[in-house]
Parts: C-alpha cells; structure tokens; sequence
C-alpha cells in the first residue's frame, strides 16, 4: 500500500515537473520571438510589447493604468512640450496587479525617473475571495507568459496580427466628441467613506518597493472622470496617498483650472476623455512632474531624433483626423 502511495506521488511529482518545464519553455519562447522586435503586438498586450522594445535607459517616465490612463496621458505632449520621453503602458481594464506585472517586465531594461500611475486602478471592492483569486492569477501571469498571450497563437502563426499606425508610445488619437450633460459630480458629498481594498495596497506596497529598489519616484494622478469619481473616491485616494507618502494630483477636484470642458473633452459622455482633453490633462502632468521630479530635457539629444520624426507623424495625423472630424 505505501509502494502504491510513493509511486502515485512520484508520478504526480513527475506530472507537475514537466508541465512547469513546458510552461517556462513557452514562455521564454513568446517573450523572446514574439514580443522582442514585433511591431505587430496587438490588443491589449500591446503597450507591454512595445516599451520592451523601446532602446534601454531612454525613458524618464513611465505611465501605467486602465482606459482612464490610456486615453488622458498624451506622450506627444510630454514630449513637445517638454522633451520627455515618457512612454505610456496602458490596458483596457488593467488591474492594479498587471501594473505591477508590466513593471516588473520593464524595470529590467529602464531607468525611468518617476512611475505615474492612473489611481482608477486602484478601486475596487474589498472581497477577499475575489481578491485571493486576482492575486493567484497575477502571480501565474508574472511566471508564465503564456497566460498573458495564450489568445494569440492564432494571428501568430497565420501573420494576420498587423499593428495600425494610430500609436505613439503607448497613445491612440481619438478625437470624437460626446459631451457629458450630467450635474456637477464633485458636489454630491452624499457617499459613504470609502477604503482602498486590501488587494489594492498589497500590489502597491510591491510595485512601492520595486520603484524603490530601480531609483524610480512613484507619483499618482486621477483623471476627470464624472462616471468614475466621486468626492468620497478622492477622499479616499488622497488619504491614502498622504499615508504611502507619493505625490498625488486629483483633476476632478481642479477641472476649471485645467480647463476642462464637458462639451468638448470627452469621447464618451463623460467617462473618458478625448485628444483634446488629453492635451490639457499632460501639458498639467507635465507640471506636476517637474514639480515633484527632476527630469532631463531631451529634445536636443541626437540620439532622441526618432521621436522628432515621430512628433511630425503626430501632428500630421491629428491635423487629418481632426479636418475629417473623426
């Protein structure tokens, strides 16, 4: 009866063995053959791939978060306004655990001055079930790629996965206008006091200790964003960035003085903001960094020229797009 035993768990043990080594195996060959070197990435991976292969140690910052970050950090602005090279790693949806699984991916190869992330990330419920189980998959995602690619093998192997031009580091132009007609979202003080859960502060207190351990400031910032903030949602945002002890800058409490105009800034009826809300909250960020960091001007740098060419892209693209009234 104990032979049987042994043997069953030798072979289980074997199992277990062989499926991590095939598991690593894939992965190293996704991260080496597919993501390095392809401009094709697509869906919403892409960002990830992209500030991967991104030349190492050229970024001062990085920007990372949900559809709230992707659609308000302008990396075109940052870099004609200031000649930062800031490349922006944002995710329909990310949860604050790819946060860190992005870093963790990017850190390697950058030396970023300050890592800005969007805080709509950090909002959530406070299910320790739910969490537990966000947590398990994060931590599968951070070994082994393949769970984080598993749905491209398709376009892979046929060559259909082919990347449009509408991209600058990390940012998609989108000049549609769909105005937000709701009241004043900042003045219902009705909500109950509000926590950042629990799984929130773990992967914060990790990604904290990453910068940390890099050289890298961690800053945070919300966007205006009528469906996703509330007085009670900042309150609470800021109580917990006095308490990590990060810079934090709140657009919803301060829209007036960023200009922020509900009928023209937003693509979505007020849940997103469009290319030119976007310009406004970065040329706002790009104070706030300088205020909080020092950061190097490289706009004159020979070796950033690509980024002038890219800028001339920009602009010609926002000119059509905008003529066209996309």
């Amino acid at each position: 009866m104990k032979e049987d035993r042994k043997k069953r768990f030798i072979r289980a043990l074997t199992f277990v063995i062989i499926l991590f080594a095939a598991l690593f195996l894939i992965s190293y060959l996704i991260n080496n053959f597919y993501v390095k070197g392809n401009p094709n990435v697509t869906g919403r991976q892409r960002s990830v791939a992209g500030i991967i292969n991104e030349p190492a140690d050229t970024l001062e910052v990085i920007a990372l978060g949900d559809s709230e970050a992707y659609t308000s950090v302008n990396p075109m602005v940052f870099w004609k306004e200031g000649g930062i090279p800031l490349y922006l790693v944002g995710q329909p949806g990310q949860h604050i655990g790819e946060t860190l699984l992005a870093l963790r991916k990017t850190l390697p190869t950058q030396s970023p001055k300050v890592v800005l992330i969007e805080t709509h990330c950090l909002i959530g419920t406070d299910n320790m079930a739910e969490n537990l189980g966000k947590v398990i998959k994060g931590e599968l995602k951070s070994l082994f790629s393949i769970f984080v690619y598993h749905d491209k093998w398709k376009q892979v192997l046929s060559g259909e996965e082919v990347a449009d031009d509408n991209y600058f580091k990390g940012y998609e132009i989108m000049t549609t206008v769909r105005a937000y007609g709701g009241d004043d979202y900042m003045d219902d003080n009705t909500g109950s006091r509000t926590e950042i859960p629990t799984e929130s502060r773990y992967y914060m207190d990790r990604i904290l200790k990453l910068c940390e351990e890099k050289g890298a400031k961690v800053m945070l910032y919300s966007s205006p964003s009528p469906v996703n903030y509330n007085p009670a949602v900042v309150d609470a945002l800021t109580r917990y960035a006095a308490e990590i002890n990060v810079p934090y800058y709140d657009f919803n409490s301060h829209l007036e003085e960023n200009g922020i105009d509900w009928n023209t800034d937003t693509l979505d009826n007020g849940d997103h903001v469009n290319l030119s809300g976007s310009i406004k909250i970065s040329n706002r960020l790009l104070s706030f960094l300088n205020e909080n960091a020092e950061l190097e001007d490289k706009s004159n740098d020979p070796s950033y020229s690509s980024w002038n060419e890219l800028l001339k892209k920009y602009d010609a693209m926002v000119a059509e797009m905008t003529a066209e009234g996309q």
